[in-house]
């Protein structure tokens, strides 16, 4: 069988993304020279270093991505609560520095790796030299992102105004942890979690919504598309954010082109270059992985699926938004079995009803911070809106959560995760042989 073009470079893709994953498997931890400050790991060092990503503040604890001034690479730096630190301080910091370990079964090494990092520090002495040494346009995204929290926060009660700042920026640190935990039960963890799943889902929510709205697929792309870098811009341009916006935009292609020849070439062509950058995302980063699934999913099952819910209303897109997120949770739950081993039997039926409500309430949610930026009170006017959105997905994963039955834990092995793929590219495979035949 003589192969197109297109067939040709969508084979000849695969294969160098293939090869890539495997030169990374099996190129370890790399060494490291005097240039290096995990030439250090093991040894009490002192070094200046400035603060390169925004602080990742928990509940207890706080964590500092920072790049020495002098020597290459980066460090974790876990340290208490208080005093905050601002992106682009510069530091004095003294610690014993030490190299990553697995944790359990989580891979952290691995997850820091994908970053850059190899080299963690807990309980360092630091002592604040200088600020404004980071990135100027980062540090004002960063100063924007803060004042939309704080403007939330005080237009309304919690936890919607933690669930508002998720929603709409990806700040999930006001969330209470059983929130999150049944977040985690009923499979929506996502809508907090700035992930390609989430944005591909938005993206055809949006898609589906302009088209009620009669407006043109045209302005609908170029509108969504601008929302995509606004979006990405806001949230503050972290690598994942930018992949997942990568996996919206081929759903915006893929809708817009209605070619899957093209679509799979532009979806492979742009995993092949996120991974000449970071080889590391394609076998350790989770969230790049469920970006690329979740894409396929919407992208080729979903055409697929679609007429065996005719049964469904078309009216306000009910049929194909409950289509798209079954075809999004149909082709992540291999992969979340096997990373996660979770499986939420509620999550199909929790995500149909609270997604529809997603874009929506990110609309209020950002009237909310604009409104409140002019006046408080018109602010907790909006912020009244956003609570009621809010508390309603609050009490559909609160009833959801409460079942025995709601999550169980399966793990799976690497093996049953490709063949549960297998089955999924032959239905897909199939019904499109059957559609040749039929024509």
């Amino acid at each position: 069988m003589k192969l197109t073009k297109s067939q040709k470079f969508f084979y000849g893709s695969l294969l160098l993304l293939i090869a890539i994953a495997l030169f990374d498997l099996f190129l370890g931890v790399p060494k490291f020279n005097e240039k290096h400050i995990s030439f250090y790991n093991n040894q009490n060092t002192t070094f200046e270093a400035v603060i390169s990503a925004e602080p990742d503040v928990r509940l207890d604890h706080q964590k500092l991505t920072v790049e020495p001034t002098k020597l290459k690479g980066k460090v974790l730096l876990r340290t208490q609560l208080y005093p905050e630190y601002e992106y682009g301080a510069l530091l004095e910091v003294t610690c014993k520095l030490q190299m990553p370990e697995q944790i359990e079964n989580f891979k952290y090494d691995k997850y820091l790796a994908r970053y850059g990092i190899y080299s963690v520090c807990y309980q360092p002495k630091i002592r604040v030299l200088d600020s404004g040494k980071g990135n100027f346009m980062m540090a004002g995204v960063l100063k924007l992102k803060g004042f939309m929290q704080l403007k939330i926060n005080q237009t309304v009660s919690e936890p919607q105004a933690a669930l508002v700042g998720g929603i709409l920026v990806g700040a999930r640190q006001g969330i209470p942890q059983d929130l999150l935990g049944k977040f985690n039960i009923t499979g929506i963890t996502h809508i907090i979690a700035i992930s390609g799943f989430n944005i591909t889902i938005i993206v055809v929510l949006l898609l589906n919504l302009f088209k009620t709205l009669q407006i043109n697929r045209k302005k609908a792309i170029w509108g969504i598309l601008f929302g995509l870098i606004f979006f990405v811009i806001l949230t503050g341009m972290s690598a994942s954010v930018v992949r997942a916006a990568i996996m919206g935009m081929i759903v915006l292609f893929a809708k817009h082109i209605g070619r899957p020849g093209k679509v799979r070439n532009v979806l492979v062509l742009s995993a092949v270059i996120m991974a000449i950058f970071n080889p590391k995302i394609l076998i350790w980063d989770a969230g790049f992985q469920l970006s690329f699934v979740a894409t396929i999913g919407l992208v080729y099952l979903s055409p697929k699926l679609l007429p065996y819910f005719k049964w469904l209303p078309a009216k306000l897109a009910i049929r194909e938004n409950s289509v798209s997120t079954l075809s999004a949770i149909l082709f992540t739950l291999p992969l979340i079995l096997f990373q996660f081993g979770r499986l939420s039997v509620v999550a199909p039926i929790v995500n149909l009803l609270v997604l529809p409500i997603i874009p929506i309430a990110m609309f209020v949610g950002f009237i909310q911070f604009i409104f409140a930026s002019v006046n408080l009170f018109l602010g907790q006017i909006v912020g009244w809106f956003s609570w009621l959105l809010l508390g309603y997905l609050v009490k559909v994963v609160e009833i959801f959560a409460s079942f025995k039955w709601a999550s169980l834990e399966i793990k799976i092995s690497w093996w049953v995760m490709v063949v549960l793929y297998l089955v999924l590219f032959k239905i897909i495979f199939s019904n499109k042989k059957s559609r040749q035949d039929e024509s």
